[in-house]
């Protein structure tokens, strides 16, 4: 039970965190958008960030998955994240694409813009 209270935990942080990821991207998008759509689309905020995420995270994945060929490193087939299987590079493409807004946050924080 214990083992399983972990588990959740890790799950319920990991939602969180996508979730705080889709929020900083609405925000970003919100910030540097100024442009017109025809009247027939009118895309959400929320669907624009998770559009991102996905696009970020597929670009991700392209480039560690040639750097993976080129250097011929040899990965498990397969990493157990909490309750999922997943391939590894799909698992890291994915938490960059979700840190990457906290990144840039901080590094607006910082330089002070």
């Amino acid at each position: 039970m214990r083992r399983e209270g972990k588990g959740i935990l890790v799950v319920f942080l990991l939602l969180l965190l996508i979730v705080l990821s889709l929020l900083i991207r609405m925000e970003n998008r919100r910030r540097s958008q100024t442009f017109d759509l025809p009247d027939s689309a009118k895309p959400s905020p929320f669907s624009e960030a998770l559009q991102e995420l996905i696009a970020h995270a597929g670009g991700i994945y392209l480039a560690l998955v040639l750097l993976v060929s080129f250097l011929q490193i040899e990965l498990p087939q397969r990493w157990k994240v909490v309750f999922f299987e997943m391939e590894p590079l799909a698992f890291l493409s994915i938490a960059i694409a979700i840190v990457q807004p906290f990144v840039l946050q901080l590094y607006r924080t910082v330089k002070g813009r």
